[in-house]
Order: structure tokens, then sequence, then C-alpha cells
């Protein structure tokens, strides 16, 4: 029988997937797959027909949650119902997205992430292909569907529009909803060269006071994201439980960082006083979306736009300002291991048995760079 202690021992197989079937609930078992990750799943027949059922990660999922899905799936198998909602190889393109995304996506994935998987769904194909049987969707459709997003210049949307049709797709293929995957053998649009762009002072100025300027919602947001040194949808989704303002103190939680981890960011004092001037509402958001108090905003387009018009500068990002942050601070001294956590990242000086073993959480050098970084931003806005 599956217990905690054996499914971390359980061994990683030199290729492929291995599985590890439990003693106690028939079909229920763990997957382990060559780089080491771990998900449960549940194996049944349905109509004659094999089917898997993936049941969540270790151990994001918990072995008590991932069986508890098991029987609540088999349950649905006993009443005659397919649990991973299975759909027929007649089915439209519209159909199989529906399923993919409340079958899939929703069980799987963030909320942010199923959320994005969808749009990019409904976006690029689902306006060409609606009402086409997904079987007769070919290399070709999809090329054609995202060869004016490349033509555009929009390189980045054509490579995010491609991983989400191509992990639908497989996702369809590990149902036995399709025999093979039309984006099997492609290549994703070309990448581009990793960024290097860092915004000087001058630049650094004119967006702060741009921000300023365009105030609510979108010019605080963008001074936490100078001054924090935090991701885009980090900042966004900040929730106001997440704030101890007698500590000065921001909790990331883990299920909202890149890495899992939940990550204490130290708030300086501009940081502080641009929080005090957020309005609060009835919703748990610090930057809640337009009538819709349940959701964070999502207005980057517009407010980039804008953002642009009033600083009068265009060729930059938002995450070229946590590169900023991060490369300022450390042109002002500051350690590459405090850049490191202020950043959360689990690479370079954390990286491997040196990230297990070094547990100091860094606090009060992340909050004296985040302060001198403060100190550099506000002074150049100082400059003519």
């Amino acid at each position: 029988m599956l217990n905690d202690l054996l499914i971390r021992k359980l061994p990683v197989p030199a290729a492929g997937v291995a599985q590890h079937p439990d003693g106690k609930l028939p079909g229920f078992g763990v997957r382990v797959t060559a780089n080491g990750v771990r998900s449960f799943y549940l194996a049944y027949r349905h109509q004659g027909k094999n089917r898997r059922l993936n049941l969540g990660r270790y151990p994001t999922t918990s072995l008590q949650k991932a069986r508890g899905k098991a029987y609540a799936a088999l349950s649905e198998l006993e009443d005659g119902r397919d649990p991973s909602g299975h759909i027929s190889k007649t089915e439209t393109f519209a159909g199989a997205v529906d399923a993919f995304v409340s079958n899939h996506c929703q069980r799987h994935n963030r909320s942010s992430t199923a959320a994005e998987t969808e749009r990019l769904l409904k976006v690029y194909f689902l306006p060409g292909w609606k009402n086409r049987k997904v079987e007769a969707i070919t290399k070709s459709d999809v090329t054609e569907a995202l060869e004016p997003v490349i033509k555009r210049g929009a390189q980045g949307a054509a490579r995010h529009a491609f991983a989400a049709i191509r992990k639908m797709f497989n996702w369809m293929v590990e149902q036995g909803m399709l025999e093979i995957s039309p984006c099997t053998g492609m290549k994703a649009p070309g990448k581009p060269g990793s960024r290097d762009r860092v915004l000087c002072d001058g630049e650094l100025a004119l967006v702060w006071t741009a921000a300023l300027d365009i105030g609510l919602p979108f010019g605080p947001i963008v001074q936490l994201l100078m001054l924090t040194a935090q991701r885009r949808g980090e900042v966004v989704a900040m929730a106001w439980d997440e704030i101890d303002e007698a500590r000065a103190i921001w909790t990331i939680p883990g299920e909202r960082t890149k890495n899992g981890k939940s990550h204490a960011v130290p708030l300086s004092a501009a940081a502080l006083k641009i929080l005090s001037r957020v309005p609060r509402s009835n919703s748990p958001y610090v930057f809640p979306a337009r009538g819709k108090p349940d959701q964070p905003y999502a207005g980057y387009s517009k407010g980039k736009r804008e953002l642009d018009a009033v600083a009068g500068l265009h060729d930059w990002t938002l995450h070229d300002l946590r590169r900023s942050a991060a490369t300022g601070m450390a042109s002002l001294g500051v350690a590459p291991h405090v850049v490191e956590r202020v950043l959360n990242h689990v690479s370079g000086t954390f990286a491997g048995v040196a990230g297990v073993y070094n547990r100091f959480k860094y606090e009060d050098e992340m909050r004296e760079a985040l302060n001198l970084w403060e100190r550099h931003v506000i002074k150049c806005t100082a400059r003519p």
C-alpha cells in the first residue's frame, strides 16, 4: 500500500515512465518520470476501452487527496460516466477545448495558468477551427493558424500559443481521444535571444514619473515592480492578507511563486507608502480587476501603452524592471547571494546541495538591499 515514505523513495527510471500501483485501491498508483516527477493516476476501463486519469503531482497533491479523487472518479464510473470527461473522436474542436480546460487545466494547473491556456486556445485557434472535427486538424493547419502571429512580429505570442495547443493535443492522446498529435515533430516558433535590457537611470526616472502621472491601478503596480524586483504576476495578484504592515513584509505564498516556495519580501518605506494610497474595497486583491473583485487586475497591454505614451519610452518590457533592479543592486555593492534571495532564485548560490543546507533567509540583508535600491530610484527621479 502506498504511503508518503514509499512515494518519496520510489526509484527514478533511467528513461520513460515507471508505474507503481497501490495495493489498496485497484487502478490507483503513482507514475515516476525520468526527471523525478511523481504524479498520481487512476487506470480504468470505460465502454470497453482502457483509460488513465491524472490526479495531480506529488507532493502538491497529497496522497490522501489523490485517493479521494480516485474514489470520486470510481463513483462516477459506477454511474456510467467517464470521470476523465472523455470526448469522442468526432467531437468538434470547440468541445475539445472545453473538455481540456475543465478536465485537465482547472484540475491540475493554477487558476491563472488555466485561464491563460484557455485564452490562448480561444484567441488563436478557436475562430478558425470551432466546428472542425479534432482528428481532421493537421500540422499545416497549426502552421497556418500561427503564421499571421509570426508575421506581425509577435514571436512570443506564437510560442505561447503553440505550447498551449501542443499541450492540449498531447492530453487528448493520453486520454485516448487522438491516435497522434498533429504537433508531433513540429518545432516551436523560433526562440528569441535572452533579453539583457536594463533601464538606465534616466529611463527609470521616466517610467517612475509616468507611473505617478497615470495613477491607479497600473501606476502603483509599475512602481512596486520597480521597488520590489518581483515578477509581474506576483505583484498584480498581491492580496491584502499577504502584507504585514507592522513588520513591513510581503509574503508571497508558494502557490503563486515560480519555484513553488513561499517568499518573504521586505517592503521599503516608499513601497509601504504606495500601498497606503491604494483604496481598499471588498476585494481580497490589492489591485482587483475592474468590475470583478474576485479576480486580480489583467489590463497589462492597455496600461503599458498608456505608460509608454506618457513616458515617451517604448522599447522595454515590465520584466526589464526586475532585471534592472537586480543589476542596479549589484552595481550598488549588494552581494550576489542577497540579490538572488531578493529575486527568489533557487539557482546560482542556492542551487543543489547548497540550497538544501543553506536555510538562512537573509531578511535583514534583503531589506538593506531593497532600501539601498529605493534610495537610488528616488535619487534618479530628482535629477533633470
